[in-house]
């Protein structure tokens, strides 16, 4: 669990790197990242339930080990910054 807020793809490269050794591995999660940032409807692969506001909560894979979850306010999708995806 994140100790604090991440507000940047800088300071998400930064935590990565200290929680996991695999240089590969924090490179495969920036890059499912990154593509959730540019459209997170298409990389979803599963749809969970709701988040205390309301909002859907998505699922992807980055290994069979690693998911990401996400949730999504449509109403802000184009004026969010990275910190309102990572929770």
């Amino acid at each position: 669990m994140f100790s604090k807020r991440i507000s940047n793809l800088d300071e998400l490269a930064d935590y990565l790197l200290d929680s996991f050794a695999s240089d590969k591995l924090v490179m495969l999660i920036l890059d499912k990242v990154l593509l959730l940032l540019d459209n997170p409807f298409k990389y979803s692969r599963e749809k969970l339930e709701k988040d205390k506001y309301g909002n859907s909560i998505f699922s992807t894979e980055v290994t069979g080990d690693i998911r990401i979850l996400y949730s999504v306010d449509p109403e802000k999708l184009y004026s969010s910054h990275l910190g309102d995806w990572v929770s």
